[in-house]
């Protein structure tokens, strides 16, 4: 990978950030933050057959599932449909994160029927710090579209939300310990981002379920959250979701069955179940996705009790390394009571899979080069590391304020080390749908989030668009789910009826939006402009990164625009078609798509 010429490495930098050419930036974590992904399951062993409850009653044999509940009490005086049991809706979401955490809180506000809510999520509760995995350390920015779609509860939930992050709209971009250049401020009149751990927002999303609830006797059991609940099946023919024992391997005869279910929602990031149901259970030729690899980048990330005494404490911050070629950045951001959230992005060598990295420098320091760059990116089918000796974390401690002397003088840096060291190296997804939701043949299905449009964190829009997703769903829940005076009888098949317009009528408003964040982030993916306009749109994009309209020059950057703007981004998108080899589909191109592959009324 070296040339030997580390300063045109910085500029070849310098053009991933600036331009679209390569890829676009978002939130300032642009292409060097990324999404996790963590599973941590936990069952506990039982001899006997227990009854798993729930909405419908299933047995499970020999394993018994180990739940963590948190339950909302919602008394049949709020909803206004009470009267008429059947028209309740039984509710199965996927994934207790962000926006399976916010659907639950619009469903419950929405006065919609509701016989029960379950959440499935594989990993521990969030506020557990006993059980809590080092890998949910990265902190997310909420911009406005976050924001809106949290405030689409009420103001307090977002209030709730807001004191758990951190207000920061300053970026700076680091050349080295001496010189760095502010691309971006706080602008007048205008909301700053929230920077928050994953953790801490999924935190106050459940805190405030559980408040909201009151405690309040005389009510039904409405909401459950599950988690530590491995999902081994979607079944859309039979309306079940199958949860696992971790236990006992490719051993089916233990999941425990839970449903039938009305709605199932996939709110499971990347590597969604529910996305993998959409695609057994959908027709031949509709439902198609695409999911790969971000590689060769890769990444780890860490906490740390303070923001580094040499850095700006109110100011986001990308460090380059001394070693121009070696490949690898630090992203630093403030995040509450002072601390920050540091994540190092890298590259996997061509022989990561024989557990080498190779050099990526040249002269005295290359080995030293080299040696970091294994130490902080080993294979990622690696196992996870341990705790080293404390003069080996004093050696590694050394080697990375070498390349990153901001960092020098870090409190709580040897634990730091300790946490990159502890995981395993993280290589993001990007993921692409042609349609969210299931045909009318199946159960009543939608997928939101990275489960139907992942960027990698590329565009430092994930979690906003996700949480949009779920304000969206909601709305179009809300708009077409109309209980009648139907008999008993029709019933059934008017609440089918009505789902499936439901989830269509959300794939109509949510793919476009997800098609034309995909564009936004990856830019022509691949495809070449005319070298004319290629080069036009990197001057054009580069002015705007530096300038932002000051002084009359250039205009709003994408990755500012993105964070500040609440217009589609499809709108975005087509504003910016001059930067891109193909035109983006029409609204009416979308829409004839949607009724071709699913017959949408």
């Amino acid at each position: 990978m070296n040339n030997g010429k580390p300063f045109m490495n910085t500029i070849a930098l310098l053009f991933a950030l600036l331009t679209s050419a390569s890829s676009h930036v978002g939130h300032p974590a642009s292409a060097f933050a990324f999404p996790l992904q963590n599973s941590s399951f936990v069952t506990s062993a039982s001899s006997h057959r227990q009854n798993c409850g729930g909405v419908g009653e299933r047995w499970c044999t020999t394993q018994s599932i180990s739940y963590h509940k948190t339950c909302l009490l919602v008394s049949s005086s709020d909803n206004e449909h009470a009267s008429d049991p059947a028209w309740n809706l039984k509710v199965g979401i996927v994934g207790a994160g962000p926006s399976g955490l916010l659907l639950a809180h619009r469903l419950l506000q929405s006065k919609l029927p509701l016989a029960k809510i379950d959440i499935y999520e594989s990993r521990s509760d969030p506020r557990d710090l006993t059980k809590t995995s080092v890998g949910r350390a990265y902190a997310l920015g909420l911009g406005v579209r976050g924001r809106s779609a949290i405030r689409s509860v009420d103001e307090q939930l977002w209030s709730a939300i807001k004191k758990r992050g951190y207000e920061c709209e300053r970026f700076r971009l680091h050349f080295n310990s001496k010189f760095n250049v502010k691309l971006r401020d706080r602008e007048e009149g205008v909301e700053p981002s929230v920077l928050i751990y994953q953790t801490d927002l999924c935190g106050a999303l459940l805190d405030e379920l559980d408040g909201r609830s009151g405690g309040g006797g005389g009510g039904a059991n409405v909401f459950e959250v599950h988690f530590n609940s491995n999902i081994a099946r979607v079944d859309l023919a039979s309306s079940m979701i199958s949860v696992k024992s971790d236990d006992i391997e490719d051993d089916t005869t233990n999941n425990c069955e839970r449903g039938p279910y009305d709605l199932i929602v996939g709110c499971d990031g990347a590597n969604s179940i529910v996305r993998n149901a959409l695609q057994t259970y959908s027709p031949p030729s509709t439902f198609s996705y695409t999911q790969r690899k971000l590689l060769p980048g890769c990444f780890k990330v860490a906490r740390a009790e303070k923001m580094p005494p040499l850095m700006d404490p109110e100011s986001v911050g990308l460090l380059l390394p001394e070693s121009k070629s070696l490949g690898i950045t630090a992203f630093v951001e403030p995040t509450v009571e002072g601390g920050a959230g540091v994540l190092f992005a890298g590259k996997l060598s061509n022989n990561t899979e024989e557990g080498t990295t190779s050099s990526s420098a040249d002269g005295d320091d290359g080995e030293e080069v080299d040696n970091l760059g294994s130490i902080l990116f080993p294979p990622p089918d690696s196992k996870e590391g341990s705790r080293p000796p404390l003069s080996d974390l004093e050696t590694i401690k050394k080697l990375i304020t070498d390349q990153f002397p901001l960092l020098e003088g870090t409190p709580g840096m040897e634990d730091m080390v300790q946490q990159l060291l502890s995981q395993r190296t993280s290589v993001a997804d990007s993921v692409k749908c042609n349609i969210y939701s299931s045909n009318s043949d199946s159960t009543a299905t939608a997928i939101c989030g990275d489960a139907a449009h992942a960027t990698g964190g590329v565009s430092g829009q994930g979690c906003n668009s996700a949480l949009v997703d779920s304000a969206t769903l909601s709305d179009c829940l809300i708009q077409h789910y109309q209980s009648s005076n139907n008999s008993t009888d029709t019933v059934q098949s008017a609440k089918r009826a009505m789902l499936h317009q439901s989830v269509s009528s959300y794939s109509q408003k949510a793919v476009p939006e997800g098609h034309a964040l995909y564009d936004l982030s990856f830019g022509n993916d691949g495809k070449t402009l005319p070298i004319f306009r290629n080069v036009k749109a990197i001057l054009s994009n580069a002015v705007d990164a530096l300038f932002g309209g000051k002084f009359g020059i250039g205009k709003k950057s994408l990755q500012a625009l993105l964070a500040s703007s609440s217009s589609p981004f499809v709108d975005i998108r087509r504003e910016r078609e001059k930067y891109y080899v193909e035109d983006f589909p029409s609204d009416e191109d979308f829409r004839g798509e949607l009724e071709k592959l699913y017959d949408i009324e």
